[in-house]
């Protein structure tokens, strides 16, 4: 429901930039960037389109540890995932983090529509269709603009930060009491911590729209403006400091415990001849189409380099 919400309101958004731009008659400018012309507007609606369901299945991914089969004791991690969601809801002392994020958004609005208003845009932007030459196209971006910087940034970079802090302590608190297991035979093929992965990929599409955005943004007007300047170095802060502080440390504890795990089943195995022969049976079957082409190869190999080693002599005289 969330992504279809965000596709409705981004469509309802383009049409009504579209009709600005056709009353005010800057579908397409040349020079100048007009309706058509501006990439870096449709990829902004893109993102808007998608934004917060990503985000929400980033914080799913977050939360979805209560039901790993890699968690052994789930009342360990309750109090930290309690704690999560009272932080993106902004309840006490968290709504300060979602109201400052607001307030920083709208200050790059107000910034924007200063530009527009009292500055020079001709020397910022170039001849563009939000212009105020163009009534009804400039109402219309100050609106989309409103909706990107008041809404979605703010609630995207909230929860993002928030549910990246809390899953590194919801690991490390399961992992110090011992909650933590790696389930070798979990159908995730990740121990049980599939989640992690699910979550990674949803922190790196966040990241990737914003890139995007910015970079096709360069396209248009072919420099940056202050905006695109600060937006480029939030998700870049974001990107390599929760990648390197945060799943940095979550893919190290899941490394340890991958190894506890199978040294645990070498122990088994060394002490139960029964549970060896069947571990080398199931490692057996699960490798026998491959060790069957590789055996060949290797038989072939084996018959056909002595020989070509042998025959060199004549080879290479001929």
């Amino acid at each position: 429901m969330l992504l279809g919400i965000g596709i409705a309101l981004s469509l309802f958004d383009l049409a009504a930039l579209y009709g600005a731009a056709v009353t005010d008659g800057v579908v397409r400018m040349s020079p100048g960037v007009g309706f058509l012309n501006h990439y870096g507007l449709f990829s902004t609606v893109a993102g808007n389109a998608i934004a917060l369901y990503a985000t929400k299945a980033y914080y799913d991914g977050v939360c979805s540890i209560r039901t790993s089969k890699a968690l052994a004791d789930k009342d360990v991690v309750e109090p930290t995932l309690v704690e999560l969601e009272a932080m993106v809801k902004g309840a006490g002392r968290y709504e300060l983090s979602l109201y400052g994020l607001v307030v920083f958004g709208a200050l790059c609005w107000a910034l924007n529509i200063g530009t527009h208003l009292f500055g020079d845009p001709m020397a910022t932007w170039g001849p563009v269709l939000d212009s105020t030459n163009h009534p009804w196209s400039f109402v219309a971006m100050r609106i989309h603009n409103l909706y990107t910087w008041l809404i979605i940034m703010p609630l995207v970079v909230h929860v993002t930060v928030f549910s990246s802090i809390q899953l590194r302590r919801v690991m490390t608190i399961a992992s110090d009491n011992g909650a933590l297991r790696y389930d070798l035979l979990n159908p995730d093929q990740r121990g049980g911590f599939g989640f992690v992965d699910n979550a990674l990929i949803a922190f790196n599409i966040l990241a990737a729209l914003v890139f995007v955005q910015v970079v096709l943004h360069y396209e248009t007007f072919g420099k940056f403006n202050v905006q695109h300047i600060v937006d480029l170095l939030v998700v870049t802060v974001l990107l390599f400091g929760i990648n390197s502080l945060y799943f940095a440390t979550i893919y190290r504890i899941i490394k340890r415990l991958r190894l506890v795990a199978l040294n645990k089943i070498k122990e088994d195995v060394f002490r139960n001849d029964k549970l060896s022969f069947e571990v080398l049976k199931y490692c057996y079957e699960r490798k026998i189409n491959t060790a069957s082409i590789v055996s060949v190869a290797i038989k072939a190999a084996a018959i056909g380099v002595p020989a070509l080693i042998k025959l060199w002599p004549i080879i290479h005289r001929l």
